[in-house]
Parts: C-alpha cells; sequence; structure tokens
C-alpha cells in the first residue's frame, strides 16, 4: 500500500504521509472456499492428483498445508535469503522460511506458534469446511482447462513438484530503507 500511496495514481497527496507506516500492506484475501478444486483434481495438496492453489499477494504459498505452517513456524526457522537460496540440508516452506519482502511491517502475533504436525492439520481441515460451493463466476465446475499435479508428501510440503515463486526485483529504498514505526510490544 505503501508503494500505491506515493504513486502518481493515488488521488489524494494527503495521504503520502501514511506511506512509510504502511509499506508491505495490502488487503487480505478470505479463506471462503480454499479448498475448492475442480473434480478432475479433488485436492489442493499433494500427493495429488492436486490443483495448484496460490496463497499471499505473490503465491509464494501454494497449499493450505504450507499456509498454516508459515504461521506456525515463520519464526522458528528465518533465513536472511531469497526464495529458493535456502542452506544446504534445509527445505524451503519446511524448515527454511526466506526473509519478508518487506520486513517492517511483519505481524508478530503469529510465527511461532508451537502446533505440532496434528494440530497442523486439525486447522486445515477446519479451513477446509468454509467451502459453500460457490462458483459465479464459474457455474460450471467441469469445464476446469488446467493440469493437476501429483507428487510430494507432508515432510516437504510438496516443493518439489510447485511451480517456483519468479525472482523478486530488489527492494526499493523508499521501502526497504524506512525503519518500522515503534509499537508496544505484544504481552
Amino acid at each position: 500500500m505503501g508503494t500505491f500511496l506515493r504513486s502518481a495514481s493515488n488521488p489524494n497527496s494527503q495521504w503520502v504521509q501514511f506511506a512509510p507506516a504502511t509499506d508491505g500492506q495490502l488487503q487480505t484475501s478470505t479463506a471462503r472456499n480454499v479448498a475448492m478444486a475442480p473434480p478432475q483434481c479433488p485436492t489442493t495438496e499433494a500427493p495429488g492428483p492436486y490443483f495448484q492453489k496460490e496463497f499471499f499477494h505473490n503465491g509464494y504459498i501454494k497449499s493450505l498445508n504450507q499456509l498454516v505452517h508459515f504461521y506456525n513456524t515463520r519464526d522458528v526457522f528465518p533465513f536472511k535469503v531469497s526464495p529458493g537460496h535456502c542452506p544446504a540440508g534445509k527445505t524451503e516452506k519446511v524448515d527454511c522460511w526466506p526473509m519478508p519482502e518487506v520486513p517492517n511491517n511483519i505481524d508478530m502475533t503469529t510465527g511461532n506458534l508451537g502446533l505440532t504436525d496434528q494440530e497442523e492439520n486439525q486447522i486445515v481441515t477446519f479451513l477446509k469446511t468454509l467451502t459453500d460451493g460457490f462458483t459465479t463466476p464459474y457455474p460450471d465446475i467441469n469445464m476446469f482447462t488446467g493440469q493437476c499435479m501429483t507428487g510430494g508428501n507432508a515432510s516437504t510440503q510438496g516443493n518439489e513438484t510447485l511451480i517456483p515463486a519468479p525472482p523478486l526485483p530488489s527492494c526499493a529504498s523508499a521501502v526497504c530503507d524506512v525503519p518500522p514505526p515503534p509499537s508496544m510490544p505484544i504481552p
């Protein structure tokens, strides 16, 4: 959002002052219908056949299991590397989380939840219950023209079969050189 507030597309120049405090922020998507998949790919999880979804603003997370695992372990396995460059012996999205694109607004209420694998799986199961079958604007679920994915398992989070995230551009100094605003520690 901060980049937008600095841009010529910003309809109100008074909002520019809020740019540093909103760098890296964006509106989040709902969890509604996250488990929907075409009948040819009956699940969104590896080993499959599964329908590859994308989560987060850049599609970095590819499954509900990865999503929950991220929020559970982001601060347990942080590495100052970009995606695709975890140290030897570490598996990205399992026991290695690359650094965030914009570090100054990380939500510190998650990232080290201490959940077991079973608890992570239970949260995924719950998220799948938020599916109501709403398909508009694609009312014909049988019109899927993509390709089902196969392979992977829980220990690798399906990384070996997922489409990799594209390389990230350098972070603009107007974003990354701005220190985070001071905030009260979370009790």
